[in-house]
């Protein structure tokens, strides 16, 4: 068997494989998620701060 050939079934194995595959999809969509909560962060605490206080208001 030439290195031409053993590197040719090497790659076909990891082209096929897809046992990592899930871990990377949820890495992925961690990101998303921090990125999006890190995006509005400080908006939902400044309009979360102002309903509560309004509620609070109300009720004294």
């Amino acid at each position: 068997m030439t290195m031409i050939t053993k590197a040719r079934n090497f790659i076909n194995r990891l082209k096929n494989d897809q046992r990592g595959l899930t871990a990377v999809e949820y890495a992925v969509l961690g990101a998303v998620v921090v990125a999006a909560i890190a995006a509005v962060g400080d908006t939902f605490d400044t309009e979360l701060t102002r309903a509560f206080t309004a509620l609070f208001n109300e009720v004294n």
